[in-house]
């Protein structure tokens, strides 16, 4: 037992009284207090002398440190550099930005906010990812906002114990998804904006030390092509407005990143997709049991869902790599919104049919599908079934003046969401597509 432990049965006693014993038949020995502890517990007691004057500090965390054996073991997580400053964020509502952090962040509310003389939050302090954030509303007339969409400057780097279920909540809670989780320099990462504007790195351990390449999962899309009604017309359009380079002796767009086709095609002007499964056997007896038909192909199943709309399905080679989520190459697709006139009906079949979950969308009756790569919304209510893809470019506004350029029309000019900057556009045939300028 160590000498200076007067603990007993293990209950410790104040530490304080330990640091100025002197040399009494208490304390016989005057107890130098161990260098790391001191240096923290000074940093401590200086970030609380800097406090604003009115805010009521949680001790709970420093009681316990200080009252806590030598022995007991350290919690681990993980490691995100303590800041340089710290960070101060504002908010446009106050109330539901903390009631946000703590929901979906994990974070904990340190005191009670401060309120001005108008009810607004003046200072409110969150513990979250072993540091704290600080918090004010919004005062315009002193300059200071909350951010704009697709207008953040600062990331914050959030310390979670699962990068995965971190970004699940976050998620629920209406985040703009920017980033899926990736592994690189010895952590797990994924980035989102929240509801208020701002941009989060959440970080966490990585699932395995030397990960394998992420395969293609079922239900993902491993291939596309425009169907349209002039292939050597959309050729030298999509050329002129993305920079797709067209082999029409393969149909195939040779610069892709992604499997991409320009296809003839009689009927509706839309994106056909190609969707990834395991064994095309099961995949047959899923669309005929679930109301749709099967065709062989030479390269997979070729199909159409109970609402008459043609697809297919594989099965990918053992090193198909699974596309990004929102994938950022400069004329790739990094979003595609089905219109349907029935997305319950949508829904069920492709539930059936791919494995494919369902969460509501920012719509009324759209919908996302849960972890599908690239990235799917299902639009219910629409005249007709028809899919439109997001293509990306490095700067929207010059992108919609090559439509027109092209013969195209610009249907809606662009506009600024949190994730990016967009604009509905038609091609010289009528086509309907975006224009995605990721941020």
């Amino acid at each position: 037992m160590n000498p200076h432990d007067r603990t007993g049965a293990g209950t410790p006693y104040d530490a304080f009284t330990a640091l100025r014993a002197t040399d009494s038949a208490d304390h016989p020995i005057p107890l130098a207090p161990d260098p790391d502890f001191a240096r923290r517990l000074r940093e401590r007691l200086e970030r609380g002398a800097r406090l604003p004057e009115g805010v009521i500090v949680d001790t709970t965390a420093l009681e316990h440190e200080l009252s806590s054996t030598a022995t007991e073991p350290a919690a681990t997580t993980p490691v995100v550099e303590r800041p340089g400053a710290l960070p101060y964020l504002a908010v446009a509502d106050g109330r539901a930005a903390i009631d946000w952090y703590v929901t979906h962040l994990g974070a904990h509310l340190r005191g009670d906010p401060i309120l001005m003389d108008d009810n607004r939050i003046g200072h409110a302090e969150l513990e979250m990812g072993g540091g704290v954030v600080y918090l004010a509303q919004e005062f315009p007339d002193m300059g200071l906002r909350a951010p704009a969409p697709g207008h953040v400057s600062v990331s914050l780097m959030l310390a979670v114990d699962d990068t995965d279920s971190a970004l699940d909540r976050a998620r629920r809670g209406d985040a703009i998804v920017s980033r899926e989780p990736y592994e690189a320099h010895g952590t797990r990462t994924a980035v989102i904006v929240d509801p208020f504007g701002h941009r989060w790195m959440l970080t966490g351990p990585m699932l395995s030390a030397a990960p394998d390449p992420d395969r293609i999962h079922v239900g993902d899309i491993g291939f596309v092509s425009v169907q349209t009604h002039d292939v050597t017309r959309a050729a030298r359009f999509y050329g002129a407005v993305l920079g797709w380079e067209f082999d029409a002796g393969t149909r195939r767009v040779t610069n892709a990143a992604h499997p991409l086709a320009i296809v003839h095609t009689d009927g509706p002007q839309t994106v056909f997709c190609a969707y990834a499964v395991d064994d095309l056997d099961a995949a047959r007896t899923a669309v005929e049991r679930a109301g749709g038909r099967a065709v062989d192909d030479p390269h997979g199943l070729d199909a159409i869902d109970d609402q008459g709309v043609e697809f297919a399905v594989y099965t990918p080679e053992p090193g198909d790599e699974r596309p990004e989520q929102h994938p950022r190459d400069v004329g790739g697709l990094s979003y595609l919104t089905v219109h349907t006139p029935d997305s319950a009906r949508l829904r069920a079949f492709y539930r059936a049919v791919l494995g494919w979950t369902f969460r509501p969308g920012r719509i009324e009756d759209g919908w996302e599908v849960d972890d599908v790569h690239p990235q799917i919304g299902i639009a219910g209510g629409a005249d007709e079934s028809v899919a439109v893809p997001m293509w990306n470019v490095t700067d929207v506004d010059t992108a919609v003046e090559r439509v027109r350029a092209a013969g195209g029309t610009v249907i809606d000019e662009p506009s600024r969401q949190p994730y990016g900057a967009t604009a509905l556009c038609a091609d010289d045939q009528g086509a309907r597509f975006y224009l995605g300028q990721l941020f």
